[in-house]
């Protein structure tokens, strides 16, 4: 096995309908899979290439010492099968399953582990319409609240607003589409990184986990690679190309919900919203800007299915590196 096939096992395990998790390992009990990791492969060069297809990693356990406050929500299930073996672990959250790759103690030196294991993901709220266009939710702000939706949720979260400098006109100019404006306010203000512990926001510039052109680059690879067929991963939609129509992702959710806009070169002033649930399902749109629909999935627990206050996790957010485990509250 190489990295490649590697990689097509996890992805084979962790999409809908993936095969009951029965790990083959003595003494490992159900509800994960220890996967064959190549002879000679790199755990860093590992790392990134789970980065770059599954988002943000999580920091479990770095140098031997474990996240004192990961738990069965932030990654818990990839440390339970090692028994303190472990001396690094990272993690991805896809949908149902959660994605590890790490390092266990083995002698005098160290073994590269890889492993799937189960998560529980919020329950789907989904009709079963293929494609389904959303009209914006009853305003609910008071009348005198002049305040922009960027302004919202910088107030939400309680941030201060960094003043990023970005070179718009040369991001602008590889995807040839100019992006929404508030997009570029809320990148200014805030850069890459995740609200509530949950959702992905991504910037330009930075690492790649969080970097919007890094991240179409690669979907845009993958949705011409014909490896897998000829069925786009966005379908009926095709990741969006300069000069074409499609679609383009600016966030996500750790149950990987995605957040994209529906871009057409001929319309490039337009910008709806388009999202859809981590069980596939309908691609949701919504005719109103990013900001707002941001606003809405942090702070409205009535905007279903993709508000996440129902669920407490507080408004806050972290930029997505820094600190001994990326400044993530885990």
């Amino acid at each position: 096995m190489d990295d490649q096939e590697l990689l097509e096992a996890v992805a084979s395990l962790v999409r809908p309908g993936g095969r009951e998790l029965v790990c083959g390992r003595s003494g490992h009990a159900a509800g994960h899979v220890c996967l064959e990791v190549p002879a000679g492969a790199d755990l860093r060069t590992l790392r990134a290439r789970f980065s770059r297809r599954y988002g943000q990693l999580r920091n479990l356990v770095m140098g031997g010492c474990t996240d004192p406050k990961v738990t069965e929500r932030t990654g818990l299930p990839l440390l339970a099968p090692f028994a303190g073996e472990l001396a690094e672990m990272r993690g991805w959250a896809s949908g149902n399953r959660w994605i590890g790759c790490g390092a266990v103690r083995a002698g005098d030196g160290e073994e590269l582990v890889v492993l799937v294991a189960e998560r529980d993901a919020p329950p789907s709220d989904e009709p079963p319409e293929e494609v389904v266009r959303v009209a914006s939710p009853r305003r609910v702000t008071p009348r005198d609240d002049r305040r922009t939706w960027v302004r919202r949720v910088i107030d939400l979260t309680g941030w201060e607003p960094l003043g990023l400098s970005v070179d718009w006109a040369a991001v602008e100019e590889e995807l040839g589409v100019p992006l929404p404006a508030d997009y570029k306010e809320l990148h200014e203000a805030f850069g890459g990184g995740v609200f509530s512990d949950s959702v992905s926001f991504l910037g330009c510039g930075g690492g790649v986990s969080f970097d919007l052109p890094a991240q179409w680059r690669a979907a845009l690879s993958a949705d011409r690679d014909s490896t897998y067929g000829s069925v786009s991963g966005v379908d009926p939609y095709a990741v969006y190309a300069p000069g074409g129509k499609g679609v383009l992702a600016w966030g996500s959710t750790e149950w990987a919900d995605e957040y994209c806009w529906l871009i057409d070169a001929e319309r490039p002033g337009d910008h709806p919203v388009l999202a859809r649930s981590h069980d596939p399902g309908p691609w949701y749109r919504y005719d109103m800007s990013t900001s707002e629909f941001l606003y809405r999935v942090l702070a409205d627990a009535d905007f279903l299915p993709f508000g996440i206050a129902r669920y407490g996790l507080g408004a806050t957010f972290l930029p997505g590196s820094g600190g001994p485990f990326d400044g993530r509250k885990l």
